[in-house]
Formats: structure tokens, C-alpha cells, sequence
């Protein structure tokens, strides 16, 4: 039997699904959403709903407020926006038009079903209390939207008090829900190394005597035992060298040589220990290479932890829609990163739920490739989930 809010939910899909080609076709990079925020706009304004104006180009924020008496409770429901540099393979009729541009992350996917909840929601106002946020947020890609989205207040007047945000997960059948309570994804760190020495012939590296290339590859190859010897192996930490460059000729010793990595850990402690770890190797290779060295380390997204208590109410507001049996606990905490952790900084509940977009009995959609679907049928799920989470939270 199909539960009411998912039964309006597939009442418009077509308008789902509509909105998410609409977006689809034409993909704009992180902080470039021009023409998706207007069409977000444009919606919004159709269906009535007030919209708080931003200092930005980019990025929506819409309030929906509750007509029945309640607690008052300030929500809020997120999606992203923004697509990746990919040149699109698919095919489909709704691919994209814009060369080397595509939503291959199902970002696109996310507005359309916030927006069918926001259609949902307009006509529902007498069935909730509280204040309703809808928040369209540019640059998850790039991991700096949402910090400027906190920076344009849309969590404040009013302060919100819960977050939800949904994502397509690849690995799950349309109709199912995931999620994890607790520590669920990985902290994003960057970090780049320069090692200089002295550049000479290849035919006499001797004369040299500090080759760029040797402790560069030596650091390299030393910051892996940081994990392996210096950190607990149940403590989930990953660090990847991801880039180096140096050197102009086969035959010259280059004067440096310079590589780039990424760091994900799932806690806040062991995160704060890296930095001065990988600052030691580096420096230590460096002076028994006869190098110089600096170290440039950035930090970016905390790791990104639901809170419990919100995590229960979303699981029970998912089993109504879709049931028990498909609503699917995350037993393995992820390595990947969400900018989706900051909001956490300033809202005192957030949840990070999972969608299923797999065509059962298909392939799993592959993120980041020109061969991404996210399966429409899995659309009407994720605005209904939306949906019930307010109703249920503003009784």
C-alpha cells in the first residue's frame, strides 16, 4: 500500500522529472549557477512561495510557513546545484548541451526533488507548524558552498533548528533509503609539497647531491607509513598523493619538484595530527636528501556527522513512506566528503540520507563519469521523504 505523501509525490512526478531535465541540459560549474538559480527562482515565485533575496548571484533560499498551531519548529531542506567538468556519454534525450559540462553527481536530481517538495508543501500548509527553509545551495563540488551560504545567513532569522539533506547513492535500488547515525563521512584536507635541490646533467646526479626527485618520491612513499605505522588501523584515515610534476628534459635534474594530496579522516582528533605529521616526514626526507622543503596544507570540510536523535526521526518519517524493509542501515562509515558537514557549525541537528537510484536488476550508476543516469523513477522517493520529514517534525 503506497502512503499518502508518497502517492502526491508520484502525482507530479512529470514536474519532477520535467524540472531535473530542464537543469540537466544545462549544467553550470560550482558558483556559475546563473541560469539554474533563476529557473529555481522562477519556480518558486510560480508556486507562491517567499524568497529571502541573497547578496549572491548564485543560491536560493525559500520559506514556506506553517499554518497549523505547533511547537514552531525552524526546519530546513537541502539540495545542490552544481554540475562537474565532464563531457556527458549517456545519450538520453535530456543530455547536455554544454561541452565538457554534466551532471554526473545527480545534483541536478536534488533541486527537481526539492523542488516537488516545495510544490508539495505550498499546498499543504494548513498540515504543519513551524517554518520551513528551502535552501538551493550552488558549489557542493568545488566543497565551498555551503560555507557561503552560512556566510549569507540562510540558517539565521530565523535560526534554523534541524537539516536534512539527501543524496543518490548509487548502491541502493529506486525505493530504498539509507542512512547512518553517528560518524558517517570523511573530513577533506589538501596538501602540496615542494622539495628544491639543485638541478645539474643526468649523466652526474653525484655532482648534484640533492635530487628533487629522490626525496620527493622517498616523501611520497614515507607519508603512506604515517597511516600504516603511526595511526591506530580501526582509526579511518586516508591520505593520497594525487599529483606531482617537475622537471623540463630527460636528461636534466630538475632544481624542484612538487606534489599534491588529499587527507579524509573520520575523526576530528586524529584530523588535527596530520598536518604536523606529514610536515615531519617531509621535512625530515627533505634534509637527508640534501633538499629544501615547504609544506602548504589546507583545511576543508569537517567529517560529517548525523545526529541521532534526527537520524530516528528521519528513519521513521522514511519507513512510512516506503517501509521497514526498505529503509537500509549504513553499517560502514564513507571515506568521500560533503560540504553538507558545515552546516553542523550552525544548526544544532543535521542529517545526510541516502536515496537509492539503481533500476533493480541494473548496473550501478557510476558518480563522476560521462556515463552517470540517475534513475527518474527514484525522483518522486526523494521529494516525498522530504515532505514527510517536515509534516511529521511540525505535528
Amino acid at each position: 500500500m503506497t502512503s499518502e505523501i508518497l502517492e502526491r509525490s508520484l502525482v507530479i512526478k512529470e514536474y519532477i522529472v520535467q524540472a531535473k531535465r530542464r537543469i540537466h541540459r544545462e549544467p553550470e560549474l560550482a558558483m556559475k549557477e546563473f541560469k539554474t538559480t533563476e529557473f529555481v527562482k522562477s519556480e518558486l515565485k510560480s508556486m507562491g512561495i517567499e524568497m529571502v533575496p541573497l547578496e549572491s548571484e548564485v543560491g536560493v533560499l525559500g520559506i514556506i510557513r506553517g499554518e497549523k498551531t505547533g511547537q514552531g519548529i525552524v526546519s530546513a531542506l537541502r539540495a545542490d546545484m552544481d554540475a562537474l567538468p565532464i563531457q556527458e556519454t549517456t545519450g538520453q534525450s535530456d543530455r547536455s548541451i554544454v561541452p565538457g559540462v554534466m551532471h554526473a553527481c545527480g545534483h541536478d536530481c536534488h533541486t527537481a526533488m526539492l523542488l516537488g517538495a516545495a510544490k508539495l508543501l505550498a499546498s499543504m500548509k494548513d498540515r504543519f507548524s513551524g517554518t520551513v527553509k528551502l535552501v538551493f545551495q550552488p558549489a557542493e563540488e568545488n566543497l565551498n558552498g555551503s560555507t557561503a551560504m552560512i556566510r549569507l545567513g540562510v540558517m539565521d532569522n530565523p535560526k534554523v533548528d534541524c537539516l536534512l539533506g539527501l543524496h543518490g547513492h548509487p548502491t541502493y535500488d529506486v525505493g530504498q533509503i539509507a542512512m547512518r547515525s553517528g560518524a558517517y563521512m570523511a573530513s577533506s584536507d589538501f596538501f602540496t609539497v615542494r622539495m628544491k635541490g639543485v638541478s645539474g646533467h643526468g649523466a652526474y646526479p653525484h655532482r648534484v647531491a640533492c635530487d628533487p626527485i629522490l626525496a620527493a618520491s622517498n616523501a611520497v612513499m614515507s607519508i603512506q607509513s604515517i597511516i600504516t605505522r603511526q595511526i591506530d588501523a580501526l582509526d579511518s584515515v586516508v591520505i593520497s598523493v594525487c599529483q606531482i610534476s617537475g622537471g623540463s628534459a630527460k636528461n636534466i635534474i630538475p632544481e624542484t619538484v612538487e606534489f599534491s594530496g588529499s587527507v579524509r579522516c573520520q575523526s576530528l582528533a586524529t584530523r588535527d595530527t596530520i598536518e604536523g605529521r606529514v610536515r615531519r616526514v617531509v621535512e625530515n626526507v627533505a634534509e637527508v636528501y640534501g633538499c629544501s622543503s615547504t609544506l602548504e596544507y589546507h583545511y576543508g570540510v569537517p567529517p560529517l556527522t548525523n545526529s541521532p536523535e534526527l537520524t530516528a526521526h528521519v528513519w521513521e518519517s522514511a519507513e512510512k513512506l516506503v517501509g521497514p524493509e526498505n529503509v537500509k542501515r549504513i553499517d560502514i562509515p564513507a571515506m568521500g566528503s560533503e560540504d553538507f558537514s558545515r552546516y553542523s557549525d550552525v544548526v544544532p541537528q543535521t542529517v545526510f540520507a541516502r536515496l537509492g537510484i539503481k533500476t533493480p536488476g541494473g548496473e550501478a550508476p557510476k558518480y563522476h563519469n560521462g556515463s552517470f543516469i540517475f534513475a527518474e523513477d527514484a525522483l518522486p522517493y526523494g521529494t516525498a521523504l522530504f515532505t514527510q520529514f517536515v509534516l511529521d517534525l511540525n505535528k
